[in-house]
């Protein structure tokens, strides 16, 4: 099953809960990704890695509960009600409100490289919590392992 970690921001909250998930919270700094608002304004998933099988993805957007209804709608009408194919994790903050506004501003034209900067560095400061958050998903629901299997006898 692929993993979709959805915040208000794909570029701050989900990426660094994502990146937290796959054990690879030192990238989050140097990630290109990481505060693009090229990236956030497309709108588009963004590829993380992979764990085991499975690919995990992030995504920004402002509404979380309509991207989980339409995920569970598509999985509904693909009859995988039981083992979906995607499963989406929305990704909230408690307390951080500003985190969001900061990356709307950080979209203006001329003054948006200032607000890029506060919003790193208001992500940097729950980094650990959402690193935290990403590591817990990850023992609670961890990949699965490989297994190996034989065929079964003929049983003619």
């Amino acid at each position: 099953m692929n993993l979709l970690f959805a915040a208000r921001t794909g570029v701050f909250e989900a990426l660094t809960l994502g990146l937290g998930y796959l054990n690879q919270e030192d990238q989050l700094e140097t990630s290109s990704v990481f505060g693009n608002m090229e990236t956030e304004k497309a709108g588009e998933l963004i590829y993380l890695g992979k764990s085991g099988d499975d690919d995990i993805y992030c995504v920004g957007n402002k509404h979380l509960d309509i991207v989980v209804r339409i995920n569970e709608e598509i999985n509904t009408l693909l009859g995988q009600t039981d083992s979906p194919s995607l499963k989406v994790i929305p990704v909230s903050v408690p307390g951080n409100e500003s985190l969001y506004p900061l990356s709307r501003l950080a979209m203006l034209p001329l003054v948006g490289s200032f607000f890029t900067a506060r919003a790193k560095s208001s992500t940097l400061k729950i980094k650990d919590q959402l690193v935290s958050a990403g590591k817990n998903f990850r023992a609670v629901n961890p990949a699965p392992a490989q297994a190996a299997a034989k065929p079964l006898p003929d049983p003619r």
